[in-house]
């Protein structure tokens, strides 16, 4: 017969080797855990647009609407790479140093010009060439990164091209069974312990919609109008900057007017003021003030109260630690442990109104809060209904 402490032994064991086999099991994944990331990223991401895909396509089959929703994703996201690598091809082509530092040069006249007045001639002759020869050591220096940056994409192509594959591997199948994987892990979970650890999902799947999804769609709509703006306005290659207007958007301390305020004072040294007035307004209405005042505040409201500090932190401090990942590895451990917080204070979880099961659940807690009083008068009154 077993006793207690060959039982000890024996837990004391499987636990010891189900840790040894996680560990290496991580071991070995380590070189795709940022694949995995990336991943799980895109499955809750892509999740609304599967859902609604499904809504419009009336396509009940999972696996049909997964393939639709990566393939419409890829082909966008494979657009604009094509065009911003078009871009960059015929710019590269077009490039050449000496009219580069030749305008460089220009621009520093100028604003030897400007500060004429105020610094002796002898000390503008010395800055002049002191800005020049920066400026000349500044060119090299970009070029040689980019060159750099080229040879090293073309070199490493092929692992891209796999990890590509993994992730849209992973990803299709996150999509088909990731609601399946979350109920199986609840259902594994101690009986006391359901109510609270839906409590918890509840939580993050509030945070991060709102960290992930709003900002996301935020930062995208903000791209899509800066693109057709610039276009109406006049500036060549409107997609390209829409896209680099998203990007920027999506980082709290820089934001679109890192793109706008330089694009400004380009046009207004090269003569064109009244062009890069409109970009000033356009910039500040359409870019900033409009997405981050009145569509970001309004998606908000049906999502997770996210305070701004939290958000400005998990975007931004986790680059300088990790790097691109960051943006999506900080949010994550940040919304984590802010739904932690909130279960364990008890925050009520924001959800949108008109939602049936709420309502059911109002109900219900209406009934249960009705007062035996109450139930008392009901009963009388129907007995003395039937004695009429």
């Amino acid at each position: 017969m077993t006793g207690p402490l060959d039982r000890k032994r024996f837990t004391l064991i499987v636990g010891l080797v189900v840790i040894a086999v996680a560990l290496l099991i991580i071991y070995l994944s380590w070189v795709f855990v940022n694949v995995i990331i990336l991943s799980i990223f895109g499955a809750f991401i892509l999740r609304p647009l599967d859902k609604k895909l499904r809504e419009i396509t009336r396509i009940k089959n999972r696996q049909i609407s997964a393939i639709l929703t990566i393939t419409i994703v890829a082909l966008i996201f494979m657009g604009l790479f094509l065009n911003i690598i078009f871009i960059l091809g015929s710019e590269l082509a077009k490039f050449q140093p000496d009219v580069l530092q030749t305008d460089i040069n220009m621009l520093i006249d100028y604003g030897m010009e400007l500060m004429g007045k105020y610094i002796p001639d002898t000390i503008q002759e010395n800055m002049k060439s002191n800005l020049s020869s920066s400026a000349s050591s500044a060119i090299l220096f970009i070029v040689s990164i980019a060159q750099r940056v080229v040879l090293n994409f073309i070199s490493n192509i092929a692992i891209f091209a796999m990890q590509l594959g993994v992730v849209v591997f992973l990803l299709y199948y996150l999509l088909i069974d990731g609601e399946n994987i979350v109920e199986t892990f609840i259902d594994i979970l101690p009986s006391n312990r359901v109510e609270i650890v839906k409590e918890f999902l509840q939580h993050l799947n509030s945070i991060y919609n709102s960290l992930f999804n709003v900002y996301l769609i935020v930062c995208v709509l903000t791209g899509i109008i800066g693109g057709i703006g610039l276009m109406l306005i006049g500036v060549p290659y409107p997609i390209m900057w829409g896209a680099v207007i998203a990007v920027l958007a999506l980082l709290p301390i820089v934001g679109p007017g890192t793109f706008y305020v330089p694009a400004a004072i380009y046009y207004y040294i090269f003569n064109e003021p009244v062009k890069a007035v409109v970009i000033v307004v356009f910039g500040w209405l359409f870019l900033e003030t409009i997405p981050g005042n009145i569509i970001r505040p309004r998606l908000m409201m049906q999502s997770g109260n996210i305070h701004p500090i939290i958000t400005l932190l998990s975007f931004t401090a986790p680059l300088f630690v990790v790097g691109a990942m960051g943006i999506i590895i900080g949010p994550a451990a940040y919304g984590f442990m802010l739904a932690l917080y909130r279960t364990y204070t008890g925050f009520e979880v924001i959800t949108k109104p008109g939602n049936q099961e709420i309502e059911e659940k109002a109900g219900t807690q209406a009934e249960d809060e009705t007062q035996p009083g109450d139930e008392t008068q009901s009963e009388d009154k129907t007995q003395h209904e039937d004695e009429n």
